[in-house]
């Protein structure tokens, strides 16, 4: 019983660093997938805020051209 548990406690010391290794790495996949997600939405937003002011420019365009007939 006690070579089962000293040969456990051997298997969870080598674990330990290669678990951290792939913790880390996930972390950076996530971390590197979340930067690509955040960059296509805010090209997203640039895209709604761009139409948006294109169409507010040209109602105002148009606004302007009724009131000086």
């Amino acid at each position: 019983m006690n070579a089962f548990i000293t040969s456990l406690s051997g298997i969870t010391t080598l674990l330990n660093p290669v678990m951290t290794f792939i913790m880390l790495l996930s972390v950076v996949f996530f971390l590197l997938f979340l930067k690509e997600k955040v960059e296509k939405m805010e090209l997203y937003v640039r895209s709604i805020a761009l139409s948006l002011q294109k169409i507010a420019e040209t109602s105002h365009l148009k606004t302007n051209h009724k009131e000086d007939q």
